[in-house]
């Protein structure tokens, strides 16, 4: 039997006997359990939760079979506290009561689900090997290489152009075309913006006739991105289709990695790679201050799809991703009834049988939004995409794909649901105490039997799972950036699923000052409300000693999400970026040449980017402002790059001199430098694997919440006026009609 079929049938073994000994185990827990008084019950939670403690100071549940008995006991925990969730504590007490008490209830269902298909997804991720290309040209597919574009700058798509121009793969199998969105010729014709669309065609058709590119634009813009791809494959050729967002610059390598793939499974219709981002998002800048490097996009596709792939479902992403034509044709191409053209065609590419892979190394680097407001556009489009991906295409009904796909699927849909459920979390507590609704009903034995074993055995799952990109709590941050925002996005799409309509996210937009953003405010209310809610408390624990056990928990409640809420707050900081280049960190020596000193030099890079390097020299070297030196440095792959530029800055850090430097950019040396910048994945890779941009768990909180503090006082001004002008305008509306 191959090695690959083996593993795969110990694979499904494995899931079979996890869904067993699972059933087994909670029947005979959950069994033994009724006949426990309250001191056995918390007994039992705990001895769980510190046999899931000892798993991980022993590192045992890295290994299999450790790791399924791990996430079965965590699963455990969790069927417990929802048993007991749903046969003790649902009480009818009047109309109002039951809504909030359901709400809660559904949402704690929603969390539990994705909960549980978030272990079966990672239950055994997939390590694809890199599978080399033949030697002999002939047994090649051909590459197109697909870079679509609308209104994003020129200098954008001409770094991604040049450096796809570089890919290493055979001249006579490569084409790369610049798909334009923004010059097609129904734009031309516009009144107001046509002028414009003229010259970006010129602009584009020219930088495609410098670097080698062909040129492609349409008549018009319908059906957005899916659209302009649809039509390029009608006037293209290739085998393969390697698709790249204009701001995704492609490393060298990256066929080199991917093509073989298809060679050696002609049942496989995709290959899907990381997303890696050269600036931080709005976020992550603000995380950035504390530490802390990691973008946010880095946990879905360094451990969430490799969880995917192990079930065969890991699903086209928009961009660094190839595709074989023949098998997009099959499902008439791009599809374009979502907004989300990527999932629903990975989802119809599985279900007629066909195979995916992803492979886990970055090969491109892209641009993250630089605001909230572009964030916000980007996050809002996904989380409409898969609605709509639920509501017209529901993957639990396509019977073309197997169970485990439609689980991971479902699990994707179900996931942009979340800032319903955090809105009801946030608001729950403090409809108890404020307005005395019964939502939750528990004592603090059920409390320490049930509840808390299940909220820490999370922690401990979540940091096992996501432990290499994510720190604990900050998920949490990121789900309540966007919930305010989302909540209202996902029930516009569930209402009206057809509503959605695509928006570009905008790229290379810069942040000339640090300020709060005003969307800020929204949260800012929340938090209020839960401050409100946590005084009254207070006084209710101290009228009402009956309830002293609810009313204790709801208070701890409020309590969390006053501390989330404004740490959260805290990372609604714009931060300054005025550069029109991010630096890159920059690992491993380059040889640097002073004409002036008559020597070369070894030196440590420090960081890169298309404008200049910096880079460490020993203490005795002095160097000049504005004096010229040549860069000799070398990639991974032993290419060599000899790149000329000037001294800016040096200034003496300990036994070093840090010196910044500029390079001299010309139309002939610019290839060069985007090779130097961004050809090689190893550069990628070493910043991935780099455990100091991690940051610390406490400097992250402790950063955020002295920001969300000042962000506080500055949204009550903010606050009071928007209330002033909301009266004011009703009042004179009110004026205006005593007067008629």
């Amino acid at each position: 039997m191959p090695e690959s079929a083996w593993k795969n049938l110990r694979k499904e073994s494995a899931f079979l006997v996890m869904l067993l000994l699972a059933a087994v185990m909670f029947y005979l827990l959950n069994l033994g359990e009724a006949q426990f008084d309250d001191l056995a019950k918390i007994a039992v939670g705990w001895v769980v939760f510190g046999s899931l403690m000892v798993f991980q100071r022993l590192n045992m549940f890295k290994r299999m079979p450790w790791r399924i008995l791990f996430i079965l006991l965590c699963a455990y925990l969790a069927l417990r506290y929802l048993h007991w969730r749903t046969f003790e504590t649902l009480v009818y007490n009047g109309v109002a009561d039951f809504i909030g008490m359901s709400l809660l209830y559904l949402a704690e269902i929603y969390g539990m689900t994705v909960y549980l298909l978030g272990m079966f997804v990672n239950l055994w991720p997939k390590e694809t090997k890199l599978i080399p290309l033949p030697e002999a040209v002939s047994e090649l597919p051909t590459v197109d290489v697909f870079i679509p574009t609308y209104n994003e700058p020129e200098s954008i798509v001409l770094a991604t152009v040049s450096a796809a121009m570089q890919i290493n793969y055979p001249r006579e199998k490569l084409a790369v075309y610049i798909l334009d969105d923004g010059g097609t010729t129904s734009k031309r014709n516009h009144a107001s913006g046509g002028l414009e669309a003229w010259r970006r065609r010129y602009r584009l058709k020219r930088i495609a006739r410098d670097v080698g590119a062909k040129y492609i634009t349409r008549e018009s813009n319908r059906s957005a991105k899916a659209g302009n791809l649809n039509h390029a494959l009608q006037y293209t050729k290739g085998d393969i289709i390697l698709v790249l967002d204009c701001d995704h610059v492609p490393t060298k390598d990256i066929l080199d990695n991917t093509v073989g793939q298809f060679i050696a499974d002609e049942k496989l219709c995709l290959v899907q790679t990381p997303h890696f981002f050269i600036n931080p998002g709005p976020p992550d800048k603000v995380l950035a201050a504390s530490g802390s490097s990691v973008d946010e996009s880095e946990m879905f596709y360094r451990i969430i799809h490799p969880g995917l792939d192990s079930w065969n479902a890991s699903y086209f992403c928009g961009s660094a991703a190839l595709l074989r034509r023949s098998h997009l044709l099959e499902v008439g191409g791009i599809s374009g009834s979502t907004i989300t053209e990527d999932a629903e065609t990975g989802l119809r590419l599985h279900s007629r049988g066909y195979r995916s892979v992803y492979v886990n190394r970055p090969m491109v680097c892209g641009l993250s939004p630089e605001s909230y407001n572009d964030y916000i556009i980007q996050r809002t489009r996904w989380a409409q995409g898969m609605v709509q991906i639920l509501m017209l295409n529901n993957p639990l009904l396509d019977r073309g794909l197997s169970i485990k796909q439609k689980l991971c699927y479902i699990n994707s849909c179900l996931f942009w649901f979340f800032g319903v459920a955090r809105i009801i979390y946030y608001i729950a507590p403090s409809a108890f105490l404020i307005f005395g609704m019964a939502i939750y009903y528990a004592s603090w034995p059920q409390i320490l039997s049930f509840a808390l074993p299940y909220v820490f055995s999370t922690t401990l799952l979540m940091h096992y799972f996501y432990s290499v990109s994510r720190r604990p709590f900050v998920s949490e941050i990121y789900e309540t950036l966007q919930s305010i925002f989302l909540l209202p996005a996902v029930v516009s799409a569930l209402i009206n699923p057809r509503k959605p309509t695509f928006k570009v996210t905008p790229k290379g937009s810069f942040v000339e000052s640090e300020y709060l953003n005003p969307l800020a405010v929204l949260l800012y209310i929340i938090v209020t409300i839960n401050v409100i809610a946590f005084v009254i408390g207070a006084f209710r624990w101290h009228s009402f000693p009956e309830y002293r056990d609810v009313i204790t928990v709801t208070i701890a409640w409020c309590g969390y999400n006053i501390i989330l809420g404004t740490t959260t707050l805290g990372a609604f900081w714009e931060r300054q970026q005025i550069r029109r280049h991010a630096r890159i960190a920059a690992h491993g020596k380059a040889t640097v040449h002073f004409p002036r000193l008559k020597q070369s030099i070894e030196v440590d890079l420090i960081d890169k980017c298309m404008e200049g390097v910096s880079f460490k020299i020993p203490i005795g070297i002095e160097t000049k402002d504005r004096e010229d030196m040549l860069m000799i440095a070398r990639d991974s792959f032993g290419n060599q790059y000899h790149i000329e530029g000037v001294v800016i800055r040096a200034i003496v850090s300990g036994n070093v001199r840090l010196c910044g430097a500029q390079f001299r950019m010309t139309s002939a040396t610019y290839p060069e430098t985007v090779g130097f910048v961004f050809g090689d994945s190893q550069s990628w890779v070493n910043i991935w694997e780099d455990p100091r941009r991690m940051g610390g768990t406490m400097k992250i909180i402790r950063h955020l919440f002295g920001k969300g503090l000042k962000g506080m006082l500055l949204c009550v001004p903010m606050t009071l006026n928007s209330v002033l002008k909301f009266v004011s305008a009703h009042f004179l509306v009110l004026i205006k009609k005593e007067a008629a």
